[in-house]
């Protein structure tokens, strides 16, 4: 068996499992985790931490961790559904062609050179009017 193994996560099986490898793969498999250590370590030497800092209901010393809220995920989601309502009133207000055109893009993946050959226009003017949609689309969702 190898001296370097990785432990895997197997997309089939749905396990991880140890595979051995060359020092060259284990060394560039691990290079990134090493670089995010050695980064850590270096902040934490030359900067202020949050856990100097006092606070608190009770006064004690706070962490980073201290500071994130799960609130903010959920504000963040229900930003992003209020959002999403406007957007799609606003595809109600655009016409048919203007829908057609950023469904193709942005809802089927279209590149906008693809969407041009389709319709036998040069690409340009299919990036011409989906600013000019984007801009009326902007204008239509502004609280």
């Amino acid at each position: 068996m190898s001296k370097y193994t990785l432990s895997v996560f197997n997309t089939i099986t749905g396990r991880y499992e140890v595979v051995p490898v060359t020092e060259e793969v284990y060394r560039t498999y691990r290079r990134t985790g090493w670089s995010i250590d050695n980064n850590n370590a270096s902040y934490y030497d030359h900067e202020i931490q949050f856990s100097q800092l006092i606070g608190g209901d009770d006064g004690n010393y706070e962490n980073f961790h201290e500071f994130v809220s799960d609130a903010d995920a959920v504000s963040n989601e229900a930003i992003d559904a209020i959002y999403k309502d406007l957007l799609y009133k606003a595809m109600d207000s655009l016409t048919a062609d203007e829908a057609e055109l950023i469904t193709a893009l942005f809802f089927d993946g279209k590149t906008e050179r693809q969407y041009a050959d389709e319709l036998g226009v040069y690409r340009n003017a299919v990036h011409k009017k989906k600013m000019r949609i984007l801009e009326k689309i902007k204008k239509l969702i502004e609280i």
